[in-house]
């Protein structure tokens, strides 16, 4: 039997010891945790932004891993904490939106996480990461039943983060940039597919402030070194990219700019 899986999103950075004391309080309630992490970066208390990596993140584990997701701007408040049931997987953290898109699906339970015997003792009011979240995720992660943890909610009255759509204005169809990733790429709202359907089979361009991009690309290598370009990223929705470079340095573009696809004229 493989190890349970416990992975970790997380607002916390690396200079303080925040995830190494979220670590040893899961490898306390489960010695054999496999502990992943999938990053400490979110800016802090972006809780959007967290949304979209445990969104892009979650789906890539085996059935039954836990996800362990802390970015909690109203940590010590009234806001809940919750733990799901998601397409075979677990999650558990605040109820602030970051649980959006599988709040979304159906087939999602969600549980109110109340029961005091499950947390540390005494409970901080700035760390409930430590001695609520992690504490859970363990039990969870160690085949606990979800329902041991509190009691059912209904997923509509759970937060959710207002949805972003591309929409067609015009004649044109009009995205945003999402965010920007650690190479300066910057990822935006629109699918690949909703792109090539708008372009009805023909080509595309794509303007960001002032700078245009003719035509949608399948590889970086399909431009020269420094040129700007538009293709299809990991999770299927549309980049702009310089090749070998920072397209967020280089066009001075942000997170929430405008990205306008528009057909051309054959």
């Amino acid at each position: 039997m493989n190890d349970p899986i416990i992975t970790l999103t997380t607002d916390f950075g690396a200079a303080d010891e925040y995830v190494g004391v979220l670590k040893g309080v899961l490898l306390t309630g489960l010695g054999n945790a496999n502990i992943i992490d999938i990053t400490h970066t979110i800016p802090p208390q972006d809780v959007f932004h967290a949304c979209r990596i445990l969104a892009g993140s979650a789906p890539y584990f085996p059935p039954a891993s836990v996800h362990l997701a802390i970015v909690d701007p109203g940590v010590g408040s009234r806001r809940r904490i919750l733990a799901l049931r998601s397409a075979g997987q677990t999650f558990v953290g605040p109820d602030n939106g970051i649980f959006t898109p599988f709040l979304n699906l159906d087939s999602t339970i969600v549980y109110h996480v109340t029961n005091e015997r499950l947390f540390r003792s005494p409970v901080s009011p700035t760390f409930h990461g430590r001695d609520i979240m992690a504490p859970v995720a363990a039990r969870l992660a160690g085949g606990m039943d979800i329902a041991e943890t509190g009691r059912p909610v209904p997923r509509e009255s759970c937060v959710r983060l207002s949805e972003n759509e591309p929409y067609q204005s015009g004649g044109r169809l009009v995205g945003s940039v999402l965010a920007k990733d650690n190479f300066g790429n910057l990822r935006t709202n629109l699918p690949e597919q909703r792109v090539k359907d708008f372009g009805g089979g023909g080509t595309v361009t794509f303007q960001i402030g002032t700078l245009v991009i003719d035509n949608l690309n399948s590889v970086y290598a399909d431009r020269q070194r420094g040129e700007l370009i538009a293709l299809t990223d990991s999770q299927g929705f549309i980049e702009i990219a310089v090749v070998g470079g920072d397209a967020a340095l280089v066009t001075g573009i942000g997170i929430g700019d405008e990205v306008i696809v528009s057909r051309q004229c054959r």
